[in-house]
């Protein structure tokens, strides 16, 4: 009888890459935008998905991000695959109130039944409506996430996107 035993050590890959960069200046639990950089000229549309950055047992977010509106306009939301897996998954936005978008994601979970690490919540996509500069922002304390009991999960870091149209 022969017996193998395999084994394998975890990657440890350097984050060099320019999208990594503020990835390592947050403290997780956290949420940013990818890309955190968008060049971009009057009138092209783009994308930007909202993201989670190690969370552990999440079962709903509230994303309340603030952007120009003279200089964006706000086109659309896709839902991500934080919950991809959940049952139940309630996913909607609302862009009614000037110069704010909202994005809520969350499920009916139980005990065994939850969400964990790094992972995107939503996708918007954007119009650049004219040559000015602008940012994408988390709102605090409106950004918010929650445990399956309830109870709430401190986000430690907030990331940002800068817009930059020619």
């Amino acid at each position: 009888m022969m017996l193998f035993t395999l084994s394998c050590a975890d990657s440890d890959y350097p984050m060099d890459n320019w999208i990594d960069v503020p990835l390592q200046e947050m403290e997780p639990p956290a949420v940013f935008f990818n890309p955190h950089e968008i060049n971009v000229s009057v009138g092209d549309t783009f994308a930007v998905n909202l993201y989670v950055l190690q969370v552990d047992n999440v079962a709903g977010v509230h994303l309340r991000v603030q952007y120009l509106r003279q200089s964006l306009q706000f086109l659309d939301m896709e839902v991500g695959e934080l919950f991809i897996d959940a049952f139940d998954t309630l996913f909607f936005w609302d862009s009614t109130e000037a110069s704010y978008l909202d994005v809520y994601s969350f499920y009916l979970a139980d005990e065994s039944t939850y969400s964990s690490g790094t992972r995107s919540i939503a996708t918007a996509y954007f119009r650049a409506k004219n040559s000015l500069d602008s940012e994408l922002i988390y709102l605090r304390p409106a950004t918010r996430m929650v445990t399956p009991d309830n109870e709430p999960i401190i986000i430690k870091s907030y990331g940002k996107a800068t817009i930059k149209v020619d």
